[in-house]
């Protein structure tokens, strides 16, 4: 915090009139806001704690100029190997998730605009000054299934994970989802990284950028266990998402990215719960698990995770 404070300090040439914490120490990172005269910045310092906390400059640098709504880097410095500092600007508070109790027809037109900044981070050409984060390949998806199976079904749930892990089907799974064709994806497009500041609508948190299939992020977004969407809605922003890039969705592409999306949400959820002890995640769990028992029904792991999540 205090080479924070020091590094806004020489910036600005002035010292913050306050400091407000954001999050500190979560993956390594500590986010204040600072108010300077009548304006505020965040300041944000991160440690080598995640590897993808030293993409986060590079790839909104690399986003910005692409013209995907971010964040600003107004100033940012190395402080060792995959550490540093960077002042930014501030979105404010109000995400995706604030306006979650608007009507419907008010509320499908932000996740549309928010849909249409994915589909744009989607296209954009794959950057080559700096290396991206781990593709979404075989090893990932099998490390994301063996995430949930760990955490979810065995500390949450107290059942054995290794029957799920040695079962074929989600073996295929990771094995057909890794031979599609990839392009640039957020990798964790869920309403709380999806702000809504002077009427435009912008992504953040988006340092885990790497190649994978766009399914993933719109899974992501519509099977987000916070604001709890209904089948009805759900089926909505698929619509929308379809207008918005002009192509139809792959349903079973579709599920298969739904599928590893949610198990890896579970697993997290579980794993911040139990492991670092802070409960409210926990709390999220049932809304997740309900999208995952919409999901399994005639889909590739409806025989190995249908038994498992009866007990």
């Amino acid at each position: 915090m205090e080479a924070l404070v020091a590094f806004a300090e020489q910036f600005f040439h002035q010292a913050p009139t306050s400091v407000q914490t954001v999050t500190n120490g979560a993956s390594g990172r500590c986010i204040v806001r600072f108010h300077i005269d009548d304006s505020t910045i965040i300041g944000v310092a991160w440690t080598n704690e995640r590897p993808d906390n030293d993409s986060f400059v590079p790839v909104a640098q690399y986003l910005k100029n692409h013209a995907v709504n971010v964040p600003s880097i107004l100033a940012h410095k190395v402080t060792a190997p995959g550490c540093g500092l960077a002042l930014v600007e501030d979105l404010g508070d109000s995400n995706l998730l604030s306006y979650c109790s608007e009507d419907w027809s008010s509320l499908r037109q932000r996740y549309r605009r928010a849909m249409e900044q994915v589909h744009r981070l989607h296209s954009c050409p794959v950057p080559t000054e700096f290396a991206l984060q781990p593709d979404f390949d075989f090893g990932l998806y099998r490390w994301e299934q063996a995430y949930f199976a760990e955490h979810f079904l065995g500390t949450h749930l107290h059942i054995s994970s290794q029957k799920f892990l040695d079962h074929s089907a989600p073996l295929h799974l990771a094995k057909s989802l890794s031979k599609l064709p990839r392009s640039l994806v957020h990798r964790d497009c869920q309403s709380q990284n999806i702000h809504i500041y002077q009427g435009h609508t912008w992504l953040i948190d988006f340092q885990g950028m790497r190649l994978g299939r766009p399914e993933y992020d719109l899974a992501s977004l519509v099977f987000d266990a916070y604001p709890q969407l209904s089948d009805s809605c759900i089926n909505d922003l698929i619509s929308d998402w379809q207008s918005i890039t002009g192509s139809p969705l792959d349903s079973d592409v579709f599920t298969a990215c739904a599928l590893q999306r949610v198990m890896q949400m579970l697993g997290a959820f579980a794993n911040i719960g139990y492991n670092k002890g802070n409960a409210w995640y926990l709390n999220q769990i049932p809304a997740a698990l309900s999208h995952l028992q919409r999901l399994i029904p005639h889909s590739p792991l409806a025989e190995c995770l249908s038994p498992l999540l009866k007990t």
